[in-house]
């Protein structure tokens, strides 16, 4: 019997930022305080691939485009704040959620600050298209990780027990800028990064 070889629905690299870069960003996050925490999975910002970066954060998310082969537009990205046991958002495709048609981002990732029980991502091989999922792979939380996978995938967080706040910088990689997605410079929020 001969089976199929499948690639990877997920590239996870770990050590996938310098330390110190990790640090200084841990650090700016720690500074928001409740700021906007129940919504964090929901304050988005853009960065124009050819931007200099406002904040920290941003020099995240500049390095870790490096780390992924993608010709987009910009980045799309937000700092996910929540426990494992209550996640805001349940299983889901990434979209540009204020605009006329359905859209995916070219590259989806998510980047763990922290180590955490519970919360593990979850990436499916179903697409709009492909309404049925085959395949299922998951990512543990851990400190300096990264998970990469393709726009388009249903995805979401599996729930774990009571523990420390999972800590993550989701980044979106887009062909064009999402439909009313500012600039953190724009936006007014999140002033203590």
């Amino acid at each position: 019997m001969r089976f199929k070889k499948t690639s990877p629905l997920v590239r996870v690299i770990d050590g996938a930022l310098p330390d110190a870069l990790v640090t200084r960003a841990r650090r700016a996050i720690a500074r928001l305080g409740s700021e906007r925490l129940r919504e964090s999975y929901f304050t988005t910002f853009w960065l124009a691939r050819a931007a200099l970066p406002a904040n920290v954060i941003e020099e995240c998310v500049l390095a870790l485009a490096r780390k992924v082969r993608s010709k987009c537009a910009g980045y799309e990205w937000w700092i996910g704040r929540a426990y494992a046991h209550r996640m805001p958002i349940e299983f889901h495709f990434d979209h540009d959620v204020k605009g006329g048609s359905v859209r995916n981002p070219l590259v989806s990732t998510v980047f763990f600050f922290n180590s955490v029980r519970g919360g593990r991502l979850a990436v499916t091989d179903q697409t709009l298209s492909n309404i049925e999922a085959d395949r299922l792979e998951t990512v543990k939380p851990r400190r300096n990780r990264y998970a990469i996978f393709r726009g388009n995938l249903f995805h979401g967080v599996l729930a774990g027990p009571r523990g420390r706040l999972r800590i993550t910088l989701v980044v979106n990689f887009w062909a064009r800028r999402p439909t009313e997605v500012p600039t953190w410079s724009e936006s007014g929020v999140y002033r203590g990064l």
